[in-house]
């Protein structure tokens, strides 16, 4: 690519992420979403927190507390991606993808962590699994919604939910459960596979 191009590139993930102000109550927020963005897109070797917010000169703290602590409207975020995925995306041949997914995580103390089976790692392993609703059509593809699952032991431990920040109304939900929630609202947003009628 050339730099012009690159520019180019960056002037419309902004004007994409400026979509979403909305579903953050102040302008910090919003700048931490862009850093967050930038560094998933950047030529960085790791794209956790540390190393995004290094890069960007932001304290790694503040980062953190923008996944862990801050308040935004992640059903209207999530929403909003469905809505332009239907005006945007739509074909025909569209296909909608189910899947669950295991990262390997070292200790105890990750949310929804514990012993099972993770694809990635091919065997028992401790991990935490995620629940994911993608779409694919033609060349583009995105992941529509995701969820956490959370085992049942964790939903039984008070504190260890208080120490991870799982709120009270994250329960337990066998992964079809969790998966046939995320389809039904999609549908309701406009998303369309093949094969699928209203």
């Amino acid at each position: 690519m050339e730099v012009s191009q690159v520019a180019e590139l960056g002037d419309r993930v902004s004007i994409f992420l400026s979509s979403f102000d909305d579903c953050f109550g102040r302008c910090e927020p919003r700048r931490h979403l862009r850093t967050y963005v930038g560094g998933q897109l950047s030529n960085l070797p790791r794209k956790s927190i540390e190393p995004i917010a290094l890069a960007a000169g932001t304290a790694v703290r503040t980062l953190q507390g923008f996944f862990e602590r801050t308040q935004w409207d992640e059903e209207r975020l999530r929403d909003r991606v469905q809505w332009i995925v239907a005006r945007d995306h739509a074909h025909p041949q569209a296909i909608g993808i189910v899947d669950e997914s295991g990262n390997p995580k070292k200790g105890r103390h990750t949310a929804a962590v514990q012993r099972q089976w993770c694809g990635r790692t091919g065997k028992l392993d401790n991990c935490v699994m995620g629940v994911h609703l993608s779409y694919v059509a033609e060349d583009f593809q995105c992941l529509l919604d995701s969820d956490l699952f959370l085992p049942e032991d964790w939903a039984k431990e008070p504190g260890r939910r208080r120490e991870c920040y799982i709120p009270e109304e994250v329960v337990y939900r066998p992964k079809t459960e969790i998966a046939q929630a995320q389809i039904r609202r999609a549908l309701a947003n406009g998303i369309r596979v093949a094969g699928c009628r209203d």
